[in-house]
């Protein structure tokens, strides 16, 4: 399944599309290995703002930004767009959340996802909770089995029971 025809289904599903800053966000929290939850609480606003204003439901207000900027250990300028995604020499993640994030080298390929169900399962804690962020696990579940069921590969064994907590709400 390529990414825009993915990408077309999530939006049919009712699923929101992020902004070029939601995008950015997303990237840079990710690239850090924090959640969403512990970013804003950081930033001093709770995830479901965070969300709004990474689906362009809510403004990115300048003091949002600033706090954002500073969890993220990025310039300000780099959530407006205005500067390239370098971190700040001031700051570290390490300093900001009080733990060291530990990122892979590369990230995994949709053969890792097919073969070891660990990778889903991180994937899958990065995404909001809720009924919006089980129906995004849920297409991205389903989009496994689709990629599985072309390339003719078995699901990883426990792929069902990621399945099974994903849609009773434990992940």
């Amino acid at each position: 399944m390529s990414t825009e025809v993915m990408d077309d289904s999530l939006v049919a599903a009712g699923v929101p599309e992020l902004t070029q800053l939601g995008k950015r966000l997303e990237i840079l929290r990710i690239e850090r290995g924090v959640s969403k939850q512990r970013l804003a609480r950081h930033a001093g606003t709770s995830r479901q703002q965070l969300w709004r204003v990474m689906t362009g439901k809510s403004e990115l207000t300048s003091s949002l930004r600033e706090r954002l900027a500073l969890a993220l250990s990025v310039e300000p300028a780099i959530l407006s767009g205005a500067a390239s995604a370098a971190p700040m020499a001031s700051t570290t993640i390490e300093s900001s959340f009080g733990y060291r994030p530990t990122l892979p080298t590369t990230a995994p390929s949709v053969s890792d996802y097919l073969v070891d169900a660990e990778h889903l399962a991180t994937t899958i804690r990065t995404l909001p909770s809720g009924d919006g962020g089980r129906r995004l696990k849920r297409a991205l579940l389903n989009a496994v089995e689709d990629l599985a069921v072309e390339a003719g590969q078995a699901l990883p064994i426990d792929y069902s029971e990621i399945r099974r907590r994903v849609l009773a709400g434990e992940l």
